[in-house]
């Protein structure tokens, strides 16, 4: 009788690991992905929804930040915008495209994150920022105003 019991602790142990590894592989399949490594040319217009446009660097905790911001708070932007997102620090690519657009725009550039939402331009993030970002999101999402649309348009 105890060996029978024991079989059945030793599956409902393998059982409740295999659930719990499954649980923790599709929370990060389905968790929105805001700090990707994009580039210009993966950049697309949805009549539908307006850009976000993130500059970040690796390893950039405010970039962090802003990315746990923005993924634990989808409700604030997915239904409106689509985000694209490129990596400044090593990516000389991107480091090219965010210097040639704050300067087409007119704006130094300032470091990491910078977020481009509108006619907004957004440097750095903390908690304490959250309700402009918030407030920005909200404002924003009837803009016509696309940075780098305007910039590909006068190249």
């Amino acid at each position: 009788m105890d060996n029978k019991v024991l079989k059945y602790f030793l599956i409902f142990i393998a059982l409740f690991i295999v659930v719990i590894v499954a649980l923790a592989f599709y929370d990060n399949a389905t968790k929105v992905k805001v700090l990707k490594e994009d580039h210009l040319s993966d950049v697309t217009f949805d009549e539908n929804k307006k850009n976000i446009y993130i500059f970040w660097g690796n390893g950039c905790a405010h970039c962090e930040d802003l990315k746990e911001f923005l993924e634990t708070n989808t409700e604030l932007w997915e239904e409106d915008y689509q985000i694209f997102s490129f990596e400044t620090w090593k990516d000389e690519e991107n480091q090219n495209l965010m210097d040639n657009l704050m300067e087409f725009l007119g704006r130094e550039n300032e470091g990491t994150p910078t977020v481009l939402i509108g006619e907004e331009v957004l440097v750095g993030f903390g908690a304490s920022d959250e309700e402009k970002y918030k407030e920005v999101l909200e404002a924003e999402k009837d803009s016509d105003h696309d940075a780098i649309k305007e910039y590909q348009s006068q190249e």
